[in-house]
């Protein structure tokens, strides 16, 4: 977005809350009480609100606000059948459960793609809903979809999984394989921008909610430190040979409607080395939260590529104001340069259908307070 353009381009990191009558809608559609096609033009009066809501906040890059998705990572089972959508309390066990004590993890709306086949792309993930949103709008439209690490980690369930795939590296090939065909249909239907969602590298700065992972699927992992390892190269295998689409990771640091008292706090100190390995053009990260900690690391490790800056702390109901983002973005632009910052929110502001973190009202309002802050920031810079 930064080539050749504006300094200080605004974007969104992917979801938006879902209107009431969509949640209403999808409710009566599973009692049987509307049909699939009033459903579908729910789903697309939807997205257009979504986009419109964006373009009249002054967005620059929008996303169709994942309004077709169940979350972000569950949606996979919904389209592609080699994924089944599995409650994580089926998979539980001893070990499993003493780590979900200790983070006050809310098991019971938990849900997995878990894989139950060979891996294949048998239809598109996210490059229709990109193909609907051009439709509608003028402006350039980026395209999130999970990441493989997160994916894997996720879905390769040793109980359910072991028939096809012995071990969880016994699905690099086919996973990653099926995320590149994606990308590569998501350049065909003209995204901007696609962002690779990688909670589970954020996660490194507390290896708790891993360790859950790890326990609840059955993964043996003699040190959590390959893991990191394993996440760039799976990153690397994805993008590997794409050429002429604007790629980058999302590395989330959580996004429930919860105390985050609970969530996992440190800087990017902690996956520094990945960080770097990866070989993508821009790097998402959350900044707004004082969870996510200081730039010093990038000081020390400077990255070449392009920073999403997250400016916008979406778990707070509280809406920053246009100088306290400049503020924030004055000190990011020490480190990283301001030609090479694209401002965002810290993430999505509705990671899954149930559960928005914050009203539509509050997102729109603080979309609105990024996008003056970019304005005021132009004239600064100009």
């Amino acid at each position: 977005m930064t080539d050749g353009g504006s300094l200080f381009p605004t974007s969104v990191v992917g979801s938006l809350p879902r209107p009431e009558w969509l949640m209403d809608g999808i409710a009566a559609n599973e009692r049987g009480a509307l049909s699939d096609e009033r459903l579908r033009e729910y789903y697309d009066e939807a997205v257009v609100l979504a986009l419109k809501q964006q373009e009249t906040a002054g967005v620059d890059e929008l996303s169709d606000g994942e309004q077709r998705r169940f979350s972000f990572l569950a949606f996979v089972a919904e389209r592609i059948p080699s994924f089944r959508l599995v409650p994580a309390a089926r998979l539980m066990n001893k070990e499993a459960a003493g780590y979900a004590e200790d983070m006050n993890l809310h098991v019971g709306i938990i849900s997995n793609p878990v894989i139950v086949g060979q891996i294949r792309r048998t239809a598109p993930l996210v490059a229709e809903e990109v193909g609907f949103a051009r439709k509608h709008t003028d402006r350039p439209v980026m395209a999130p979809v999970i990441g493989p690490f997160t994916l894997l980690i996720n879905s390769w369930n040793r109980r359910m999984s072991g028939r096809y795939y012995p071990a969880p590296e016994d699905a690099f090939g086919d996973l990653t394989r099926l995320l590149r065909e994606e990308i590569l249909a998501l350049k065909e239907a003209g995204a901007s921008f696609v962002q690779l969602d990688e909670p589970a590298i954020g996660n490194f700065v507390d290896f708790r909610y891993t360790r859950w992972l790890l326990a609840l699927n059955g993964w043996k992992v003699g040190d959590v430190q390959e893991l990191h390892r394993i996440s760039a190269e799976l990153i690397n295998r994805t993008v590997k040979g794409v050429g002429g689409i604007k790629l980058g990771v999302h590395i989330c640091r959580g996004n429930w409607k919860s105390d985050e008292a609970h969530y996992s706090r440190g800087g990017y100190e902690h996956m520094i080395d990945e960080i770097l390995a990866m070989k993508v053009q821009r790097l998402v990260l959350e900044y707004a939260t004082k969870r996510a900690g200081s730039f010093d690391v990038f000081r020390e490790h400077p990255w070449p590529g392009e920073i999403g800056l997250g400016v916008i702390d979406v778990k707070s109901p509280r809406v920053e104001t246009p100088r306290e983002i400049v503020a924030r973005v004055e000190r990011a632009a020490k480190v990283f340069g301001e030609e090479r910052l694209v401002l965002n929110p810290d993430c999505g502001f509705s990671s899954g259908r149930p559960w928005p973190v914050v009203s539509r009202r509050t997102a729109f309002a603080k979309l609105k307070a990024q996008t003056e802050a970019a304005k005021l920031l132009r004239q600064i810079h100009s």
